[in-house]
């Protein structure tokens, strides 16, 4: 069963990461980064969506969630829209409460470095804030599956 999916709204060019898996792994988690990293290389500025609303439980320490917030550079790199010269957003889903409070940890650290990042408790938030619409997203780039 795939753990995620990454797709793109071509138009816009805001890239939704959804996972699908019930608990987050160290590994499904760097295999994201990992597949993120080389979509984002090619093209981009984007604007991204990481709907992790369906994610009950997690592995990961806070002390690794406050490592990449710090220290790692971002899988979708931060950037400008070319159009209207704002910065293209991003924007976690997390509805669990240790979800949604280890996406703030993320936010918090991400920040402190200068990062246009949000975490929100729905996916609709985090379309108001992208400005794009679900139906727009018509490219799949990747779906992830567990080895």
């Amino acid at each position: 069963m795939p753990e995620y999916e990454i797709d793109l709204d071509t138009t816009h060019s805001v890239i939704r990461l959804t996972v699908t898996a019930e608990t987050m792994t160290m590994e499904i988690a760097e295999d994201i980064y990992r597949h993120l990293v080389e979509v984002t290389s090619k093209g981009g500025p984007y604007a991204a969506i990481f709907d992790l609303s369906a994610t009950k439980y997690t592995t990961i320490s806070t002390e690794a969630v406050r490592s990449w917030g710090r220290h790692r550079p971002p899988a979708v790199p931060m950037g400008v829209c070319p159009f209207c010269g704002h910065p293209r957003n991003q924007v976690v889903v997390g509805t669990e409460p240790v979800i949604f409070g280890l996406a703030r940890v993320f936010e918090m650290c991400a920040v402190a470095i200068g990062s246009q990042f949000q975490v929100v408790h729905t996916l609709e938030e985090a379309y108001a804030i992208v400005e794009d619409h679900p139906e727009n997203f018509n490219e799949c780039l990747l779906i992830g599956e567990q080895a």
